[in-house]
C-alpha cells in the first residue's frame, strides 16, 4: 500500500484539449503490448488509463476509467485511488468516485483533500445536504481550509438558501480581500448617499452582465457610482442611466469613498430570493440600432429564435467534462426545420464552423462581419434580442443579456452547473424571463434538446 501527496479534484487530471486518433494510437501502440506481456503491471495500467483520460474525448473515459480500476484492483495506491475517484467525479460516475475515495478514507479518515472530493463529488451529484455536513466536518478538523467554505457557501445558495450561503460566503471574502468593509460602514451608517462607490468586475462578462443589477440599487440609494468594465461591454452599458462613471478595465479610476467586486455585492447586501434585485430591463439597447433591425427583419413573419450554442471555448474546456457547456449546433435543426420558424444565429467566433454543414432545409440567418463591429460589441446583437420572439441559448453572455433585457429567453445548461443556476429549478430567481433546461444525464443534450422542442410546439400551437 502506498501512500503520497494529494491534490484538489479540479487540478488532478490535466485536460489537454481534445487530441488526435493518431495521439490515441499511439498509446494503444505504446501499452497494450506491455500489458499483454505483464497483464499484472498495475503501474503501466494506471499511466495507460490517465493517459487516456488526458486525451480529454467523451469516447474514451469508459476505458481509461476500467484501466485504472484494473490497477487500483492488482496493487492498492492510495495516489491511484485518488486519481481514479477524481476522474469518476469529472465525468460523472459518482458511486464509481465515491467508492474509491471511501477505500482511502477507510485506512486514513481525516484526509483533507480526500474528504474534501467526496463532498464535492456528492454536491455535484445533487446530494447537497451530504455535501454540506462533509464540509463542516472539513471545517472542524482544518478551520482555514478556505475550498471547503466557499464550497459550503455555495451548497447552501443552491438550495435556495441565500442567507446562510451568503454568511458563509463572508468568510472567502475576507480570505480573499474582497470583504469591502468601507461600502459595508456607509451601508449600515445609512452614509451612502453622495458618496463615490466603484465596481470592478470578477469573473466574464456574463458574470458582469448578470451583477450589473446592484450598480442600479446602489445608485437608487444616492451614491455616484462608477462602474469598471471588460472593454467589449462598454458600447452596451453606454445607456445604462444608473451608471454615472463607466470605465473600461484598466482604465484611470476615480478618487473613491468605497469599492467591490460586482459578484460580491449579493453577500453584501445578505440578499435572498426575494430581496434580489428585479427591476428589469437594466440594460437598454441602442433606440437607433433597435429601429434599423426591426426594419430589416419586418418581412420575416415567421417566430423568430436567436440561438446561441458554444460559449468561449478555452473557458469551457477548462470546466469538468460534465460542466461543459457547448451544444452541438446539428441538435437546433429540427427546431429550425419547423414550418413558420426562423433562426437566427448571434453566435460570436467559437462554434461558427458547425455553420458550413447546417443543411439547406434548416431555416438558420446568419447576419455579415459588420454585426457587433461598427457599432460595437454586443450592440447589434441587444437590438436584435429586442426582436426576437424567444432566445434559446448555452450559458452564455448572450443568456445574460435577454435576461437583462427582459426578453422570454431559455437557458439549456449541462448535467453540472454553476451555483446561481440553483438546484432543481426550471426558473431563474436573477431573471423572472428565463426558462431552464437541464440535461437530466451527463452528456445529454439530446433529452432537453426533444424536451425542449415538445414545449415549444405546444406554445407554438397557442399563438
Amino acid at each position: 500500500m502506498k501512500i503520497g501527496a494529494f491534490v484538489l479534484l479540479t487540478l488532478l487530471v490535466t485536460s489537454v484539449g481534445a487530441q488526435t486518433s493518431f495521439e490515441q494510437k499511439q498509446l494503444e501502440e505504446e501499452f497494450e503490448p506491455l500489458l499483454a506481456k505483464n497483464p499484472t503491471d498495475a503501474k503501466a495500467y494506471f499511466d495507460y488509463g490517465r493517459a487516456l483520460a488526458n486525451l480529454d474525448e467523451e469516447k474514451n473515459y469508459e476505458k481509461s476509467i476500467a484501466l485504472m480500476s484494473r490497477s487500483v484492483r492488482i496493487e492498492e495506491d492510495f495516489n491511484r485511488l485518488f486519481s481514479l475517484g477524481t476522474l469518476c467525479c469529472r465525468v460523472g460516475k459518482f458511486k464509481e468516485s465515491l467508492a474509491a475515495y471511501q477505500q482511502i478514507l477507510e485506512k486514513r479518515p481525516s484526509l483533507i483533500p480526500v474528504l474534501y472530493n467526496s463532498g464535492y463529488t456528492l454536491k455535484l451529484a445533487g446530494e447537497l445536504d451530504l455535501a454540506i455536513e462533509l464540509y463542516k466536518q472539513i471545517i472542524a478538523i482544518q478551520p482555514t481550509y478556505e475550498p471547503a467554505h466557499l464550497s459550503l457557501a455555495f451548497s447552501y445558495i443552491q438550495q435556495g438558501d441565500f442567507e446562510r450561503g451568503w454568511k458563509e460566503h463572508e468568510w472567502n471574502l475576507k480570505k480573499q480581500g474582497k470583504y469591502a468593509e468601507s461600502l459595508r460602514e456607509l451601508l449600515r451608517n445609512n452614509t451612502l448617499p453622495g458618496k463615490t462607490i466603484l465596481l470592478v468586475p470578477e469573473g466574464g462578462i456574463g458574470d458582469t452582465i448578470h451583477f450589473l443589477r446592484y450598480a442600479q440599487r446602489l445608485h437608487d440609494q444616492g451614491a455616484y457610482v462608477a462602474v469598471a468594465v471588460q472593454p467589449s461591454l462598454v458600447h452596451l452599458l453606454a445607456r445604462c442611466h444608473y451608471i454615472d462613471l463607466l470605465i473600461p478595465l484598466r482604465s484611470p479610476t476615480p478618487r473613491h469613498d468605497a469599492s467591490a467586486t460586482l459578484m460580491s455585492l449579493p453577500a453584501i447586501f445578505s440578499d435572498t430570493e426575494k430581496t434580489i434585485p428585479r427591476t428589469i430591463p437594466y440594460i437598454f439597447p441602442d433606440p437607433a440600432r433597435v429601429q434599423h433591425w426591426h426594419e430589416q427583419l419586418a418581412q420575416d413573419t415567421n417566430f423568430k429564435i436567436g440561438i446561441c450554442w458554444q460559449p468561449d471555448v478555452h473557458n469551457d474546456v477548462s470546466r469538468l467534462p460534465i460542466a461543459r457547456r457547448g451544444i452541438p449546433l446539428s441538435l437546433f435543426y429540427k427546431l429550425g426545420s419547423t414550418p413558420g420558424v426562423s433562426l437566427y444565429s448571434l453566435q460570436k467566433k467559437e462554434g461558427l464552423d458547425q455553420l458550413r454543414t447546417v443543411p439547406s432545409s434548416v431555416n438558420l440567418h446568419v447576419f455579415d462581419e459588420a454585426f457587433d463591429e461598427e457599432h460595437g460589441s454586443f450592440v447589434d446583437t441587444a437590438a436584435v434580442i429586442q426582436e426576437m420572439d424567444l432566445i434559446i441559448s448555452a450559458d452564455t453572455a448572450t443568456a445574460h443579456i435577454a435576461g437583462a433585457l427582459g426578453k422570454k429567453v431559455w437557458l439549456l445548461l449541462p448535467y453540472v452547473t454553476d451555483w446561481r443556476w440553483l438546484h432543481n429549478r426550471t426558473d431563474s430567481p436573477w431573471y423572472p424571463t428565463m426558462r431552464i433546461f437541464k440535461q437530466p444525464h451527463p452528456f445529454d443534450w439530446q433529452t432537453i434538446m426533444d424536451e425542449l422542442y415538445t414545449v415549444f410546439v405546444k406554445e407554438l400551437h397557442k399563438k
